[in-house]
């Protein structure tokens, strides 16, 4: 028999009777309180009484009513349908469908939707997370925003599945947050246009604002030195704040987003019906209002809203006015050899694009550069220059296999062929030291090329690179190319002294070099 079945002194009884039976089973105080959803001390009174006790006191005879009852079927329909929602997402819909809603508070929300779990038997799904996280210190006002992208699948009528990609951005003091949805992946001028329309919603913008390394916005790394895409460059530059990109594969050095997106998806998209995107757009800015921005942030237990009060005073202001971009955004077909056709010529794609038959990708044509995104996740996947001749095959040099070599092998044959110069050794120390992650990039390239310029040439190069504080290594053999001549190799003749060939020239022991790289 379940108890949440009966109504009035019969439930409890029930209850009663199921304390007295697990505690004769030999269960703890603990396990009863779990197993029951009873309070402690309910369950410390329950066990202590006899049955005629127990049918005598206040607590038999007395009846509660919950604020939210008259919800109750409302709340069983959603979490039946979608057994996953939060208490705060039922809280949220609750305030969005009825106008007439009592004040309730979080808590309260809570162990409603609790108790209709346990008289449904409604069990919500177990997410394990093991990973630790420390609270970080709070940051001035003004001084820092954070930025990420997401996207997730939607219902729309008949049982169709639309994906949805959204634009995010939070305050890191007073956590308020913006949200811009679109129907296809972010364009370098989407993302410029939905900053606009961000710094519209807050009224100014902050000084500092931190990404992920998204294609979208970062053309390449170069070797540590980020390279903006065009038009986002531009947009910075006219803007004037600082972008900070995060290291790659570390989502969590911008936690506030990233648990911004988790929350857009969990919280306000997750069992909403897909209508339109000018509505989504629309519902998105009453949700932020009405519960994003308007509900005590469960970290700093403050109103996002009345937090941004006194940040707005700290914030640039913004003069500009957003201007949605032309769309040229399209579908095309993979190739088994991953690439696309696209206006008579062939375009590569990295390995592995291609996921059998109907593959697809998006293809924006922004400029002279042709744009291919992933169709699924929205990624850029590869940005080409467009070929405007026929027949062409424009293949990137990273989409073939790169074969790696160790960092010390490149470190000898450096050496060796600079004769161990001790401008070449201080300029990879210090290399080392300034860009680690980008080391054996950096002693790659210049292994590849070092032969196509005289000794001399490279140390006057060397030389000048310290005195400047220049370390990339294309940055360093563009200064071969401006101060020396490239070698010319010439084939080689018959007369060749054939005491030369014997020769062999002094050669000190690496060993001695061995310790500055240990």
């Amino acid at each position: 028999m379940n108890a949440y079945e009966l109504t009035g002194p019969e439930g409890k009884l029930v209850m009663w009777y199921k304390v007295k039976e697990l505690f004769e089973k030999g269960y703890r105080q603990a396990q009863v309180c779990r197993e029951t959803g009873l309070d402690k001390k309910t369950v410390r009174r329950y066990r202590s009484m006899s049955y005629e006790e127990f049918k005598s006191s206040d607590a038999f005879k007395r009846m509660y009513f919950k604020l939210l009852d008259s919800y109750e079927n409302q709340v069983y329909t959603w979490l039946n349908a979608h057994n996953d929602l939060s208490a705060s997402q039922i809280h949220d819909w609750l305030r969005e469908h009825y106008t007439d809603l009592p004040e309730v508070n979080s808590k309260t929300v809570f162990n409603f939707v609790k108790y209709v779990r346990a008289k449904y038997n409604i069990a919500k799904p177990i997410h394990l997370n093991t990973r630790q996280y420390n609270r970080c210190e709070e940051t001035p006002y003004g001084m820092y925003a954070q930025v990420d992208f997401g996207e997730m699948c939607m219902s729309r009528d008949a049982g169709i599945r639309i994906k949805v990609y959204f634009f995010a951005m939070v305050m890191s003091r007073s956590r308020k947050k913006y949200v811009y949805f679109s129907l296809s992946p972010f364009t370098t001028d989407m993302a410029v246009y939905a900053h606009e329309k961000a710094f519209e919603y807050y009224g100014g913008k902050p000084k500092r604002i931190i990404y992920d390394q998204d294609a979208v916005l970062l053309h390449s790394e170069n070797m540590g030195d980020y390279i903006l895409t065009k038009s986002f460059n531009a947009f910075v530059n006219q803007e004037h704040f600082d972008v900070i990109f995060c290291r790659k594969s570390d989502p969590e050095t911008k936690g506030k987003i990233e648990n911004v997106v988790k929350y857009v998806k969990y919280n306000f998209l997750r069992g909403r019906i897909f209508m339109s995107l000018s509505g989504l757009n629309e519902d998105a800015v009453r949700w932020l209002s009405r519960t994003a921005n308007g509900l005590p942030h469960s970290t700093t237990r403050l109103i996002p809203d009345d937090v941004f009060m006194t940040e707005k005073e700290y914030l640039t202001p913004y003069t500009g006015e957003a201007k949605m971009p032309e769309r040229s955004m399209q579908e095309y077909t993979v190739h088994k050899s991953n690439i696309i056709s696209y206006k008579s010529n062939a375009y590569s794609l990295p390995n592995g694009t291609y996921q059998g038959r109907g593959t697809k990708v998006w293809v924006n044509l922004n400029g002279d550069k042709l744009e291919i995104y992933n169709k699924e996740t929205g990624k850029l996947l590869v940005s080409h220059d467009v070929s405007y001749k026929k027949g062409e095959y424009v293949l990137l040099s990273e989409h073939r296999k790169v074969h790696h070599i160790k960092a010390d092998a490149l470190e000898t044959k450096i050496l060796e062929y600079c004769s161990y110069d001790e401008l070449a050794l201080t300029w990879m120390m210090n290399l080392k030291n300034d860009k680690p992650r980008y080391y054996n990039l950096n002693l790659r390239l210049l292994v590849s090329n070092m032969n196509n310029f005289e000794v001399s040439t490279l140390h006057l190069v060397f030389s000048k690179c310290l005195d400047a504080g220049m370390y990339n290594a294309k940055d360093l053999l563009a200064l071969c190319d401006r101060i020396g001549k490239r070698r010319v190799f010439l084939k080689s003749t018959t007369n060749v002294n054939n005491n030369a060939k014997t020769e062999v020239p002094e050669k000190a022991l690496i060993s001695t070099y061995t310790q500055f790289f240990s």
